[in-house]
């Protein structure tokens, strides 16, 4: 189970490299299998909570390697602003595939959806996350300071406009195609 192989240590990132990574700060492997698989049950019920979350595996040879989810927030369909999250498995990153999979999103989100805009949350020290938003065509709107777990960070929060995403090289450069969306987009957007 993807669950199980992300909760390893080092399996998303090296063990020196895991400060930004929240969610697996002071757990133990189980706990973080279980934090995994508990919020991707959550996400399935739309009757108990405001917005929206679409989970979705990455794929490589037929073998689950990391998720990439997209979120319609609370005000979701009357304000279309959407977010983004993703995690890949150490072996799969640094190679393109993280970007390949937050286009294949944020087609869905604009082009199908309808989403005005899309944000991205990212601790300064994710220097992979904080590439694959610019190389996408967010920029930088804001940075702020959040405390987790005793710990200082600085977060900044990046953005990409429909237009912009619609008429971007990378966009025409990943190629992203979307199948099957209809009966999701039906439900999100009434």
């Amino acid at each position: 189970m993807l669950t199980r192989r992300a909760a390893e240590p080092g399996a998303v990132l090296p063990t020196t490299d895991s400060h930004f990574v929240t969610w697996i700060h002071d757990r133990t492997r189980e706990e973080i299998a279980e934090q995994l698989t508990s919020r991707a049950r959550s996400n399935r019920d739309l009757t108990k909570r405001s917005g929206w979350t679409l989970d979705l595996a990455v794929i490589v040879s037929g073998q689950p390697v990391g998720m990439q989810s997209l979120s319609g927030f609370d005000r979701w369909p009357h304000r279309r602003i959407v977010g983004t999250t993703s995690w890949l498995l150490a072996p799969f990153q640094r190679s393109g595939l993280g970007t390949r999979s937050r286009a294949a999103v944020l087609e869905l989100a604009f082009a199908h959806l309808g989403a005005e805009s899309a944000k991205s949350w990212v601790l300064e020290d994710n220097h992979a996350s904080v590439s694959v938003s610019t190389k996408l065509g967010y920029h930088l709107i804001d940075r702020h300071a959040i405390t987790e777990h005793g710990r200082h960070y600085t977060e900044h929060v990046y953005q990409l406009d429909r237009d912009t995403w619609l008429r971007s090289p990378i966009r025409r450069q990943c190629l992203p195609v979307i199948t099957g969306a209809r009966p999701f987009v039906e439900l999100v957007t009434p």
